[in-house]
């Protein structure tokens, strides 16, 4: 497949000079239109406090100074923050982010206490943040026990990563700083000073750079767990926990003339040696992205290798929630597997007991097999075991009291793995009360009666693939650009959309399948740039349907207060003039309706473009809902074009 790489043309600027808007050294008082909003802290911090001290600031000066006191609370993380405000700005004229920089100094008095988010927020309440969301964390800047000065372009989509609809022609500014460190009261406190804010507006914004299309991949055939999103220094961890969440512990069935077998295979994995493998098997816990580290007992088998070696690791942990040391052995759980003596406590025992190796490479079939409640024996693809022993005084933990499940995860722990995936080609468990398996190579979907998703740090990188599909990769930012492709390099041009589109580590991407791809041995791909300039508004049972005359298929499904209160799901779109959605739009949009007694969902952002929502209506008749554009007033509303029935 050959792809079309998108090129551009500089243009020369005549500099002007840069305005500034506010700053502030904190060597003098406030003014009447400044000072602290608010703070706050969570997690594992249970106290802090902030304020202007001197000798705090760049050149001995004064500065603002955020005071931390941690605890072991057990959540394993900890936050504190304050939030500086301005509340007179003014000569903020371009509503361009781009166009806007904010600089300042910090450091902390702490090494390891230095992750550093920042937040900018207008007069309305939305957000630039340079945590990403989902989930909300991560993609810190990072402090050091010296003055580190820090310049951000508020139009940085790698610095910023999450856009609540922020417009900077506000009156109203706010600048958050929040720390985070101190899970589990380590270290038991710290300082932050933070000195010389300072928001500058540039006379003209910086053009956009240049959006680069690369060739396209194929993806594996099977569950596919893409590394797309880093916020835990590429330790994130995307998977898929089984539905079922009964009967499928070994503790009290496994015998040798009963095993309970785990078994998976591999059907493709990332080049990167750093990359690993995880299939967790976790009583007694609810629903959760990290079970190796939040529940309180576990077990984790750990596989890491290439296409000539591998190896699958055996971990668990009982006792331990808010950490996974005792899985991996770490400080302070280094004492020999099986080694207490039934008195000593704490006593801190290592809970990896040890792997089995393939000489033939990661890919084939691995089995993890008990035949006791304490006897357990790996199984390679070629054959190799290790036979393992859980300490009987342990597996009590272990057992399912409330429940039991099993997860499939991967995690890229470093860079080069990023935006590759992890491909499982089938799943078993039998022996337990409630056996299944799942062949991924023949599912059309992620078969949902099977697996949830939606314990992934983000679900759109877990997907089923059928083996004949292209991943189409293109450079950030690229607000409102849309996938093409055809046959010949002169067209015609036809629209890719049914994606889907996973999240990936700086880049934007898109599935295009076998039905989409054009006849013969070559395809070309391109982006095209649209215009977003109104929202369209559909009902279920109503699709969007671009470059037609309506923009739109179907009929809206009638609803009835009886059998469902009333309740109807509504569409929201940013398009075009000719009805294509523009991604990357995430305007903020208010929803009226025509029955005046109808109960309507509050303003909410568009997810890349896109929004499904509800209303609540309250009476029997036709009635229409109409969406408008809270960010922008350059937006036309949009109303459903057709009614919808409500009947009793």
């Amino acid at each position: 497949m050959a792809a079309l790489v998108a090129t551009g043309l500089l243009i020369s600027l005549s500099a002007s000079a840069d305005v500034i808007l506010f700053d502030q050294t904190f060597d003098v008082p406030f003014g009447p239109t400044q000072g602290f909003a608010y703070g706050y802290s969570g997690g594992d911090i249970n106290s802090s406090t902030y304020g202007v001290a001197t000798n705090a600031g760049t050149a001995g000066t004064s500065a603002l100074v955020m005071t931390n006191t941690a605890a072991a609370l057990g959540n394993g993380y900890g936050y504190a923050a304050v939030v500086y405000q301005e509340t007179a700005v003014t000569g903020n004229t371009n509503a361009n982010p781009a166009a806007y920089t904010l600089s300042f100094d910090a450091r902390t008095s702490v090494a390891n206490a230095n992750g550093l988010e920042v937040r900018v927020i207008d007069g309305n309440g939305h957000t630039l943040d340079t945590a990403p969301n989902p989930p909300g964390y991560g993609n810190d800047r990072a402090l050091s026990t010296t003055n580190i000065h820090f310049t951000l372009n508020l139009g940085n989509t790698s610095v910023f990563q999450t856009d609540t609809g922020f417009i900077p022609t506000t009156a109203v500014w706010q600048i958050l700083f929040q720390n985070n460190a101190g899970g589990g009261g380590n270290p038991a406190a710290w300082n932050i000073d933070i000195d010389n804010i300072e928001v500058t507006m540039s006379g003209t914004a910086p053009p956009p750079p240049l959006v680069t299309m690369y060739p396209p991949v194929n993806v594996s055939p099977g569950l596919n767990l893409y590394a797309g999103t880093e916020v835990n220094f590429f330790y994130d961890r995307d998977d898929v926990m089984s539905v079922q969440s009964s009967g499928l512990g070994w503790v009290g069935r496994a015998t040798a003339i009963n095993p309970v077998s785990y078994s998976f295979t591999v059907n493709s994995a990332p080049n990167s040696p750093q990359a690993s493998f995880q299939m967790y098997l976790v009583p007694n816990l609810a629903a959760n992205n990290s079970p190796d580290w939040f529940a309180s007992a576990c077990v984790e088998t750990f596989l890491t290798g290439n296409s000539t070696t591998a190896a699958l690791r055996f971990g668990y942990k009982v006792n331990e929630a808010a950490g996974n040391s005792m899985l991996l052995g770490n400080a302070p759980y280094t004492n020999a597997p099986g080694s207490w003596n039934g008195v000593a406590s704490p006593y801190y025992e290592s809970g990896s007991l040890g792997a089995v190796t393939s000489t033939t490479g990661i890919i084939g079939t691995w089995t993890v097999k008990f035949t006791s409640d304490t006897n357990v024996t790996l199984i390679a693809p070629d054959g190799s075991s290790t036979n393992l022993i859980v300490p009987p005084y342990n597996t009590q933990y272990l057992a399912e009291s409330t429940s039991f499940n099993i997860y499939l995860s991967m995690q890229p722990g470093a860079q080069a793995a990023m935006n590759q995936s992890f491909s499982y080609a089938n799943f078993a468990v039998t022996g337990v009360v409630n056996p299944f398996s799942d062949n991924f190579l023949v599912d059309a979907t992620l078969n949902t009666n099977i697996w949830n998703s939606s314990v992934a740090l983000d679900p759109a990188d877990v997907f089923v693939s059928h083996g004949h599909q292209k991943l189409v990769t293109w450079s950030k930012p690229a607000t409102g650009y849309s996938l093409q492709g055809a046959g010949l390099i002169t067209g015609p041009w036809a629209d890719l959309t049914q994606g889907p589109n996973p999240v990936l580590f700086g880049l934007f991407g898109q599935l295009v399948s076998s039905n989409e791809l054009p006849a013969g041995n070559t395809a070309f791909f391109r982006l095209v740039h649209r215009t977003f300039t109104q929202l369209q508004v559909l009902y279920t049972g109503q699709t969007n349907a671009p470059g037609t005359l309506l923009g739109y298929v179907g009929s809206p499904t009638p609803t009835s207060l009886t059998a469902n209160s009333g309740l109807a799901n509504v569409t929201i779109n940013a398009v075009d003039s000719t009805f294509h959605i523009i991604p990357g739009v995430s305007d903020s949009v208010a929803v009226t309706c025509s029955d005046p007694g109808a109960t309507l969902p509050s303003p909410a952002p568009l997810v890349n473009g896109t929004l499904t929502t509800a209303v609540l209506f309250s009476q029997t008749g036709s009635f229409t809902v109409t969406a408008a554009d809270t960010t922008s007033t350059n937006i036309t509303s949009g109303t459903t074009p057709v009614p919808i029935t409500v009947n009793n």
